[in-house]
């Protein structure tokens, strides 16, 4: 009987040992991104670069009209106490976190920018592979605010520029002051809330711009899937939805949230800045255009579907 059990437990291991995953080298997350790890003062960091041509159209929408928005137009948009900027001298911003909360103990760890650069305009990404690089983070983003006038963001007054703020000081760095800030939000709601389902900025992109997102991470699971790349620190693994397709499934270790499809939010802010004083929109959005002060080219402009148009797709940026 003894000799039975050996020989059967022999027999399972000869099978285990031929059905084994071996594991393999893991992808560098730079290189699996396209991305540089760049020194700073205070580190070294991850950045991704992307570089549109300003024909480029995000949807509908061309990124030219954003670079030629005149201050007229732009301070219908702002309600910040800062002096008016022109399109082509602002910066479109995004940032990925670590929570909803706020507060001291939510970090900043992926920030989008997106700026006009000549003829072209450039989406860059600062990750943090681990939480000791915010220092690096930081530095990379205050010389970058340096060299523009203002923000523009997508509810970026409540939540991204407040937390961004707090992380400026808890790490002593200087935040920008009074400065010029259109938030995307508060026009969009006054404009469309009357007819779309929400004013997320993915319902806005999708019905307005006419840009649908595939392969796209829901926003609800960022934080937890970016704590299990810091376990895991195995950016090649791909998250793979549980049996309801809620994404709870995800495998460990995944490849940083944000990091593949947060240049859109960066391009998405562009398009819907007005290229001249707003007009009054026809129609039904008539009133809500005289809310906002107008409306710009998109106030009367809600698509059903997306919209064909220039694919022409981003290069690299040279470092």
């Amino acid at each position: 009987m003894a000799r039975d059990l050996t020989e059967l437990t022999r027999i399972i291991r000869r099978i285990e040992a031929k059905t084994r995953v071996r594991p393999t080298a893991a992808a560098s997350l730079e290189a699996l991104l396209d991305g540089t790890v760049e020194e700073t003062e205070r580190g070294r960091l991850l950045v991704v670069r992307r570089r549109y041509p300003v024909g480029h159209r995000h949807g509908a929408q061309p990124l030219l009209a954003a670079r030629e928005a005149t201050p007229a137009a732009l301070a219908l948009l702002s309600r910040s106490g800062g002096p008016v900027s022109e399109g082509r001298r602002l910066l479109y911003l995004d940032t990925e976190t670590t929570g909803l909360a706020g507060g001291t103990g939510t970090y900043a760890f992926l920030v989008g920018v997106g700026f006009f650069d000549g003829d072209e305009f450039e989406v860059r990404q600062f990750f943090m592979r681990d939480l000791d690089e915010e220092p690096a983070l930081l530095t990379a983003l205050e010389e970058t605010f340096r060299k523009f006038d203002g923000f523009v963001t997508y509810n970026g007054a409540g939540f991204d520029l407040p937390l961004l703020e707090t992380r400026f000081v808890l790490g002593r760095r200087r935040f920008p002051g009074e400065v010029f800030h259109v938030d995307l939000l508060g026009p969009a709601r006054r404009l469309w809330s009357g007819r779309l389902a929400d004013c997320r900025l993915g319902t806005v992109e999708q019905d307005v711009l006419g840009f649908t997102r595939d392969d796209d991470l829901p926003g609800a699971l960022i934080p937890t899937v970016y704590f299990e790349y810091l376990r895991r620190k195995r950016p090649d693994d791909r998250p793979r939805p549980d049996a309801r397709g809620r994404g709870a499934g995800a495998k460990p270790g995944l490849l940083p949230p944000g990091a593949r499809h947060r240049p859109a939010d960066a391009l998405a802010r562009a398009p819907a800045a007005p290229t001249r004083p707003p007009r009054e929109a026809p129609g039904t959005l008539g009133r809500g255009a005289r809310a906002l002060g107008g409306g710009g080219p998109l106030a009367s402009r809600v698509r059903p579907a997306a919209v064909g148009g220039d694919r022409q797709g981003p290069r690299a940026s040279p470092a």
